[in-house]
């Protein structure tokens, strides 16, 4: 038993294995003064060696995969996610808005059918990609003009269809990648020469199914393959021996469309014949995404078990949203008691689209009722517009002329861009605020000419006034706002080219120029500001016309660090801003 002293099992690697079996060999009388080096011994201490580090890897290898912090492998990943109730997001192609126009179509056609799946084709970098009409469409005779505004999603359709067999019991597993699972339908039909089926829906509401429920239970399966399952009788209607079950479906190419604007019609079936259909894109292709990544899996999974599908507190309105819209770049929500003034009862949510400004109101009620049955009782979802807080710098930057051949025009496009650049990346989202330093250093950084940037910031918001009806004008900056600092475009005023400013003492005046270029009011106390906040309220205001789509009111800032509020969101504008350029020998 004291030999056994000797035995040594902590090491792993392979010189340290060969060593402890050495030791203990050496400690066996039967082996007292053999030379295990120069031996035919020796090659039988590599092999143990070799045998038992390859062992110990492989199990230490084994026992990262059972865990989703150590698991490197997918299926693993996703095999451990599943335990926790979570549906890893598929790729999804991207959707665009197009109008489609009918012509020769017989002017006593009421309307006709634009059928689901009907296809239209966009080219990228040489190669071409299937867009589809994700449901039917219904055109109607407008004026004998049968025009439509259809969203058209990037994918190419696909049919599966499984035979029921009690005695070859199969998987329903779509066998490609990259499948788009909104697109995923559903139907079980009696039998193979039947034209009786039923529609399943996926189940999405554990709480809501029961043994008759006619639904579906999605998973990711190994090699990025999904599958679909089948209730047995308590939680879902079952499929019967003899069903045959036809799954209807796309296959999308993620982001490789993203920015698509040039579509054409590939194939169209219609029932009145037409003479010719044109396009025109209304919006282009956004929100495709590509299959979930294992680390956004390992950082969801466990958030999404903790919710319980429930939207609770403010992060789960916005996690269950975001998760669920890809077309969706930014989301908040915070409770009726934080709003201005405070609502109870009432959680709102804004939400930003992909490369829109405004949601549309048929998104807004999308993303309500997908949340509506995981609110809790008592609390209305609300779902809001942002609020743009835009941002105008005046940029003086200083550059070495011995460094930079560049030219005074091509140094300010280089800032410009990068004053964009900074605001894609570091701006544009609920939360994110504008630290000064950090955006003074991004324009320092931009070329090894520039010596340093001169940065003045002002906040401007923007409205659309009425030309017609006296109303309350409120404009708010949620953040402290020096004194004597407020400005406007131009607008028309009781007949005059008026703008708008402040006294330094609370009051909002409306002004024009005279002849002398001199400031007169026209309305000494049009509204008041609170400096403090930054609101700012013009009481029966009315215009006759004004400059451009919008009136822009600009404010400068207490402090140099800019902070959004809520569902407000900043953004740089280049176009207002003011960029100089001074050349001069550097240090």
């Amino acid at each position: 038993m004291a030999a056994n002293t000797y035995l040594k099992v902590t090491e792993v690697d392979f010189a340290d294995i060969k060593s402890n079996l050495k030791t203990y060999l050496k400690s066996q009388t039967q082996f007292n003064d053999y030379d295990f080096d120069g031996s035919n011994m020796s090659v039988l201490l590599d092999v143990l060696a070799y045998n038992t580090h390859y062992n110990a890897f492989y199990i230490n290898m084994l026992g990262n995969e059972m865990f989703l912090d150590t698991a490197q492998q997918r299926d693993s990943v996703v095999s451990r996610a599943k335990e926790l109730g979570y549906l890893t997001r598929s790729a999804r192609g991207a959707t665009a808005n197009v109008g489609i126009t009918f012509t020769g179509v017989a002017n006593n056609v009421s309307e006709f059918t634009l059928p689901k799946n009907t296809s239209f084709t966009t080219s990228i970098n040489d190669r071409t990609y299937t867009y589809v009409t994700p449901e039917a469409n219904i055109i109607k005779n407008v004026a004998n003009t049968f025009t439509q505004a259809i969203s058209i999603t990037e994918g190419a359709p696909l049919q599966h269809q499984f035979a029921v067999s009690d005695a070859s019991p199969v998987k329903y597993v779509l066998p490609n990648e990259n499948i788009d699972t909104r697109s995923i339908r559903v139907t079980v039909k009696e039998s193979a020469s039947s034209n009786a089926n039923t529609s399943y829906t996926q189940a999405t509401n554990i709480r809501e199914v029961n043994e008759k429920s006619a639904v579906y239970y999605l998973q990711e399966t190994h090699d990025k393959q999904y599958e679909v399952l089948f209730g047995t009788g308590s939680l879902g209607k079952p499929v019967k021996d003899g069903n045959i079950v036809v799954i209807d479906y796309r296959v999308c190419n993620g982001t490789k469309t993203n920015g698509a604007n040039v579509f054409s019609i590939d194939s169209i079936s219609i029932s009145p014949t037409y003479t010719s259909a044109s396009l025109s894109v209304n919006s282009v292709a956004r929100g495709g995404v590509e299959l979930e990544s294992v680390d956004s899996i390992k950082f969801n999974a466990p958030r999404n078990y903790k919710i319980q599908n429930r939207a609770v507190v403010a992060k789960d309105f916005e996690r269950i949203i975001l998760n669920e819209n890809t077309n969706i770049a930014s989301a908040v929500a915070y409770g009726g008691e934080d709003a201005s003034p405070a609502v109870h009862g009432k959680v709102y949510i804004a939400v930003k689209p992909q490369g829109e400004l405004i949601p549309t109101i048929t998104l807004k009620d999308e993303i309500k009722n997908s949340i509506k049955d995981r609110t809790m009782l008592g609390i209305d979802p609300v779902i809001i517009d942002p609020s743009y807080l835009y941002v105008v710098p005046t940029i003086n930057c200083f550059y070495d002329t011995l460094k930079s051949s560049t030219s005074t025009s091509a140094v300010q496009t280089l800032i410009r861009d990068a004053m964009t650049s900074f605001s894609n990346t570091n701006l544009e989202q609920f939360g994110k605020k504008l630290r000064y330093s950090r955006f003074v250093r991004n324009l320092d950084n931009v070329d090894d000419a520039i010596l340093n940037n001169e940065a003045t910031l002002q906040m401007q918001k923007r409205f659309v006034p009425s030309t017609t009806t006296a109303s309350l004008v409120n404009i708010l900056f949620h953040n402290a706002v020096q004194k004597s600092s407020i400005s406007s475009t131009a607008f028309t005023y009781n007949n005059f080219i008026a703008y708008l400013d402040d006294d330094g003492l609370g009051n909002i005046r409306v002004f024009r120029y005279n002849s002398a270029k001199q400031k007169v009011a026209i309305e000494a106390n049009a509204g008041t500001i609170d400096y403090t906040t930054g609101e700012i309220k013009i009481n029966s205001f009315v215009v006759t016309a004004y400059d451009g789509i919008e009136i822009k009111v600009n404010a400068d800032p207490v402090s140099k660090d800019i902070v959004p509020v809520r569902e407000q969101i900043i953004i740089i504008s280049t176009e207002d801003s003011t960029i100089t350029t001074t050349g001069e020998v550097g240090d």
